[in-house]
C-alpha cells in the first residue's frame, strides 16, 4: 500500500490520465497476487512490480493508438529511483495485516476489492456490475485505499510491540 502513491504518480505521468493510471496500477496489484509464489522477497516483488507497472502504462497507450510522447528510458529510471525508495523490512507482516484489515472491510467495500481484485474487472466493469458510476467506484477505491493503509499501520504498529514485548 507505500508503493500505491509512487506507482500511481508514476503511471498518471506516463498516461496523464486519471482513470487509466488507477487502471493501470490495480492491474499490476492483481497480477502480483496472482504471481506471488514467484517473488523471491520484497525486493523482487518490489523492482518486479514497477517495472510490470510501466509496461502496462505502455500497453496502455498503444491500445489507445496515441501519439503521445512518452519519457526516455534514463529518465524513467531516474524516476523509477526515485518513487521506489523505500523500506520494505516489514513487507511480510504488512501483507498479513492486509489479509486481517480486509476482514474488517464493510461487505460493499470487499465487493469492489473482490470484483476488482480478484475477480479482475477494471474499474468501469465494476462500476456497471454494481450500477454505480465509475467516479464512484474510483472514489470507494480511494476511500477503502485510506481506511486499508491506516488499518495495516495499526497492525504492524501493534505486531512490533509485540515483538518488542517479547524480546
Amino acid at each position: 500500500m507505500r508503493e500505491r502513491t509512487k506507482q500511481f504518480a508514476l503511471a498518471w505521468s506516463i498516461l496523464n490520465d486519471r482513470q487509466l493510471a488507477e487502471d493501470a496500477y490495480q492491474d499490476t496489484l492483481a497480477k502480483a497476487f496472482e504471481k506471488e509464489e514467484i517473488f523471491e522477497g520484497p525486493q523482487h516483488l518490489r523492482d518486479w512490480s514497477w517495472k510490470v507497472l510501466r509496461h502496462r502504462c505502455y500497453e496502455l497507450i498503444r491500445k489507445r493508438k496515441s501519439r503521445e510522447i512518452l519519457l526516455d528510458e534514463g529518465v524513467l529510471e531516474l524516476v523509477d529511483a526515485e518513487l521506489e525508495s523505500r523500506n520494505t523490512d516489514q513487507l511480510e507482516a504488512r501483507a498479513d495485516a492486509l489479509h486481517q484489515c480486509l476482514e474488517l472491510l464493510t461487505d460493499n467495500a470487499r465487493s469492489v476489492v473482490r470484483l476488482r481484485f480478484f475477480d479482475g474487472l477494471r474499474g468501469k466493469q465494476v462500476a456497471e456490475k454494481l450500477g454505480r458510476k465509475p467516479d464512484a467506484v474510483y472514489k470507494a477505491l480511494q476511500r477503502i485505499y485510506v481506511t486499508l493503509a491506516d488499518c495495516i499501520d495499526r497492525k504492524t504498529s501493534e505486531l512490533e510491540k509485540e515483538r518488542l514485548g517479547s524480546q
